[in-house]
C-alpha cells in the first residue's frame, strides 16, 4: 500500500491555476495549464499506474483504461493527488458555482481513467462529455494530464471553442448519427478548433462538461499517456445515480405516441 501524501507535499508538486486561466476557461470552454504537476510527479504517476495495470491485466483486460486509482490506497499518489485540497480549489475556481449561488458548491469524484493509446490507435470522436453522462446540471469538468510527452501526432486533444455555451448537442456514442462535427460541419468554422497542441509531462488541459472535444489517431510508433479525472457539483443529479463515461443509451421517441409535427400544410 502506497504512503498518502501530505497536502504540503502536494502543493509542492501541483500549482495553483492563475486568474487567467480560470477567464480563458469561462470564455472558450477549455484552456491549456502548462505544468500544472511537476514532471517528476507526473513520471510517478505513470509509473505507479503502468505498475498497477501490469500485476492487474488480466481482470483489466487488453486496451482498456485503468480506471478508479484515485479510490484506491493501493494506487497512492493518485488518492492524494486527486482528493488533495489543491486540486479541489482549482476545480472548484473553474466551475464558479459562487456566482449564482453566492456560496461554492463542494465538488464530488466523479471518475478518473489512466489512458493508454498505442501506436496507431484510432482517434476520439467529437463529442460533449455532459451529453453522455446525463447530468442534469452544468459544472462537470474533465481534466486531462499528459504523463509523458504527447506530440499533436500521437492523438493530442482539440477542442471546439466556446461550444460550451451551445447547450447539449446530443449524445453520439451509442448513434450512428455520427459525431458532432459530422452532424454539424459548420461548427469549426462559426466557432473555432483549438490548436494542436504539444503536451509536456505535467502539461495539463481542463475542459468544460458541454465542450466539444476530440482527438485524431496516434499516428507514431510511441504509446500516449494521459490521467483523465473528473469532478461534478455535488448537487448534481445522473440517471440512475451512474456516471458513467462512455455514452448514456438513449432511445428516439416513436412515430405511434410522438408523432413528427409537420412544416407545411
Amino acid at each position: 500500500m502506497g504512503r498518502a501524501m501530505t497536502e504540503r507535499e502536494i502543493e509542492a508538486v501541483v500549482r495553483e491555476v492563475t486568474d487567467e486561466e480560470v477567464a480563458f476557461y469561462h470564455e472558450y470552454g477549455w484552456v491549456m495549464m502548462p505544468r500544472l504537476v511537476a514532471p517528476e510527479f507526473a513520471a510517478q504517476l505513470l509509473r505507479v499506474g503502468r505498475e498497477w495495470a501490469d500485476r492487474h491485466s488480466e481482470e483489466i483486460g487488453p486496451g482498456k483504461p485503468v480506471a478508479g486509482l484515485a479510490r484506491n490506497q493501493e494506487t497512492e499518489p493518485f488518492r492524494s493527488f486527486m482528493f488533495s485540497e489543491r486540486m479541489a480549489r482549482n476545480a472548484t475556481r473553474l466551475v464558479n458555482r459562487k456566482r449564482f449561488k453566492g456560496v461554492d458548491v463542494p465538488l464530488r469524484y466523479r471518475v478518473d481513467l489512466l489512458l493508454k493509446k498505442p501506436p496507431g490507435a484510432a482517434g476520439s470522436i467529437y463529442h460533449q462529455d455532459s451529453s453522455e453522462h446525463g447530468s442534469d446540471r452544468v459544472g462537470e469538468l474533465q481534466f486531462w494530464l499528459a504523463l509523458a510527452e504527447v506530440a499533436p501526432e500521437m492523438g493530442a486533444m482539440r477542442f471546439v471553442s466556446r461550444s460550451h455555451r451551445e447547450g447539449p448537442l446530443g449524445s453520439v456514442f451509442n448513434d450512428d448519427q455520427g459525431d458532432l462535427l459530422e452532424q454539424f460541419p459548420n461548427l469549426p468554422s462559426v466557432l473555432e478548433l483549438s490548436p494542436p497542441f504539444h503536451y509536456q509531462p505535467g502539461d495539463c488541459t481542463v475542459h468544460h462538461g458541454y465542450t466539444i472535444h476530440g482527438a485524431p489517431d496516434n499516428t507514431t510508433d510511441k504509446p500516449r499517456w494521459s490521467y483523465l479525472f473528473s469532478y461534478s457539483p455535488a448537487d448534481t443529479r445522473y440517471w440512475n445515480g451512474s456516471a458513467g463515461n462512455w455514452g448514456s443509451e438513449r432511445k428516439r421517441l416513436g412515430d405511434s405516441h410522438n408523432p413528427i409535427v409537420p412544416t407545411e400544410a
